[in-house]
C-alpha cells in the first residue's frame, strides 16, 4: 500500500539493505569481493610505494595498462551493481536468488547501463562544475535510474525521467540516506586505514574489505531505495517487481 505522503522510509530502506546482504552474504559479499575487492586490492599492491607510482607514470606501457585496467574495473562494476539490483528485488519479493540468472539479466542490459552511467556522470559533473548544489540535486534525482532500467524495461533517457518522478518529494530524505551510507563507508575506511599504516599488506587487506563491503552496500542500497519509492508512490507490491525477472 502506498504511503500517505509518498515519501521514502529511511528505516525500512536501511533494514532492507542490511537484511538482503545478511540473508545472502555469498551473493552480495562474495560477488563484490571478486569483482571489486580483488582488483582494487591488486591495484593497491601495485601502487604500494611512491616510487612505484612515479615509475608507472614514467612508462607509457604502464599508463596504457592502467587505463585499460580502469575501464575493465568500471565495466565489471556496472555488472556488479546490476546483478545486485536484480538479486535485491528478487529477495525482497520473496523469491530465491539464482546467481547465474541474476548475472545473465545484468549482462542483457550492460550496454544501456553503460550509456546511462555516462549520461548521468556527465550531467552530475556539469552540475558540480557550475555549482555544487545542482550536482547534488541531479545525483539525488537520478539515484534510482539503474533499477528503473533493469526492472521497467525503459530506455536510458526514460529511465532518468522515471527516476526523477519517483524521487520527487523525497530528495531531502534521500540526501540523509546518502549521508548515512557515506558515514558507514568512511567509518569502515577509517578503521581499515589505521591498519594500513603498519604495512603494505595491511593497505591491501583494507582495500579488499572496504571495496567488498561498499560494493555490496551500493547495489543493495540503490535497489532497496527503488523498491521503497515504488511502494510509497504507487503501492507496488515487491513480488510484482520480482516477477519481471522470473
Amino acid at each position: 500500500m502506498a504511503n500517505p505522503d509518498g515519501k521514502v522510509d529511511i528505516s525500512r530502506v536501511l533494514n532492507n539493505t542490511f537484511g538482503v546482504i545478511s540473508r545472502n552474504p555469498v551473493v552480495f559479499l562474495g560477488l563484490s569481493f571478486l569483482i571489486l575487492g580483488i582488483p582494487n586490492a591488486l591495484l593497491q599492491l601495485m601502487q604500494g610505494s611512491p616510487e612505484a607510482v612515479m615509475g608507472a607514470f614514467a612508462s607509457p606501457t604502464a599508463i596504457i595498462s592502467g587505463i585499460v585496467g580502469f575501464i575493465v574495473i568500471i565495466f565489471f562494476s556496472v555488472i556488479l551493481q546490476a546483478t545486485l539490483i536484480v538479486a535485491t528485488v528478487k529477495d525482497l519479493g520473496g523469491e530465491q536468488i539464482n546467481l547465474g540468472d541474476c548475472v545473465n539479466k545484468a549482462l542483457s542490459k550492460v550496454l544501456p547501463l553503460i550509456g546511462l552511467g555516462f549520461l548521468m556522470g556527465l550531467g552530475i559533473m556539469l552540475g558540480f562544475v557550475l555549482l555544487v548544489v545542482p550536482g547534488v540535486i541531479l545525483a539525488l534525482m537520478w539515484m534510482v535510474s539503474s533499477p528503473v532500467l533493469m526492472t521497467e524495461n525503459k530506455g536510458v533517457v526514460d529511465s532518468m525521467k522515471r527516476s526523477a518522478e519517483l524521487t520527487s518529494g523525497s530528495k531531502l530524505l534521500l540526501f540523509l540516506l546518502m549521508i548515512i551510507y557515506v558515514v558507514i563507508a568512511v567509518v569502515i575506511g577509517g578503521i581499515g586505514g589505521a591498519m594500513s599504516l603498519f604495512s603494505t599488506t595491511g593497505a591491501v587487506i583494507v582495500a579488499l574489505l572496504v571495496n567488498t563491503i561498499t560494493g555490496a552496500l551500493q547495489g543493495a542500497g540503490i535497489a532497496s531505495i527503488y523498491v521503497d519509492l515504488r511502494n510509497a508512490k504507487e503501492g507496488t507490491d515487491t513480488s510484482t517487481l520480482a516477477d519481471v525477472f522470473a
